[in-house]
């Protein structure tokens, strides 16, 4: 049974005008989609709210919601017509989708035309539709096909048009809006359209170079490394990031290189180790000692 629409507010049946407004807004902020959207129960008194507020703040059916409350033969002279609510989803969304857009089946919950009486309210007789309660619509779970375009990012709102509830009796859909959630990836680190990975090289391939396969979010790219390479060394790979939402061209990947030290050395490769350090001397540290403490 629906429950009363001042109690749904919060306020008496006397309040003016001004209070119903400044309770919605109370409400609709504390169980908006927008924040809750992983809560089902916070969605479903979101709808029972904005339900509320839409009879309340309108004078007429206002009037008549008070004179006759929700019975079977006004329920119908409130809604008749009327475009129905926008519906709330949040999906997951995993990065491969992210970088090529991807085609979706997402199962939502709204109200649709009740196939009982045809979406009337009523059945044969005049008498009310038990099954839409006399509203002209159900609750129900359906499949909606929607289209996740290449670059979203986690709280990008999609909206679907006329795939939200159907309006009672006949009333147009409102829509659906997809809020999305994008799911961290193990080798890749998004920032903006911006993508950046860490590549690890042998201590040899950074002395001589090397011709290094990086993957992308597209594919796969190759880099030079030039001789001599130092560890933390960063390669930028124009247009190889992720897609740029609704606008041309791609974010850029940026490649760390980390270069990976051997270990466990044995007598013999420690002295070919020092006389490597004796061919090519190097004096990382010179010039430390005039920060030393008392220096001039």
């Amino acid at each position: 049974m629906r429950r009363d629409y001042y109690a749904v507010l919060g306020i008496t049946a006397t309040a003016a005008p001004r209070e119903v407004r400044q309770a919605y807004r109370r409400l609709a902020r504390q169980y908006s989609p927008d924040v809750n959207f992983w809560d089902e129960r916070a969605r479903v008194l979101y709808e029972e709210i904005a339900e509320a507020y839409r009879v309340l703040s309108d004078p007429t059916a206002r009037d008549m919601y008070d004179r006759f409350g929700a019975a079977p033969g006004t329920v119908e002279a409130l809604g008749v017509g009327r475009r129905g609510d926008d519906v709330h989803v949040a999906i997951d969304v995993p990065f491969a989708e992210v970088a090529r857009g991807a085609a979706r089946e997402v199962a939502v919950t709204r109200y649709s035309p009740c196939r009982a009486c045809g979406a009337r309210g009523r059945i044969a007789g005049g008498a009310a539709c038990a099954s839409c309660s006399a509203r002209g619509v159900t609750r129900v779970s359906e499949s909606v096909a929607i289209t996740i375009p290449a670059g979203v990012d986690t709280g990008v709102q999609l909206r679907v048009p006329q795939e939200g509830s159907a309006g009672p009796f006949g009333g147009p859909r409102g829509d659906l809006i997809v809020s999305t959630r994008v799911a961290p990836h193990p080798f890749f680190a998004r920032k903006g359209d911006s993508v950046h990975c860490e590549i690890a090289l042998s201590i040899w391939e950074a002395l001589r170079g090397a011709r290094v396969k990086v993957p992308t979010p597209q594919g796969e790219a190759v880099i030079v490394v030039p001789p001599g390479t130092p560890s933390g060394r960063v390669f930028r790979l124009r247009g190889q990031g992720l897609p740029r939402l609704a606008q041309d061209g791609a974010g850029d990947l940026h490649v760390t290189i980390r270069v990976a030290m051997p270990e466990g050395l044995d007598a013999r490769t420690e002295e070919l180790v020092r006389d490597l350090e004796r061919l090519l001397p190097l004096a990382p540290r010179a010039g430390l000692e005039r920060f030393r403490a008392g220096a001039a």
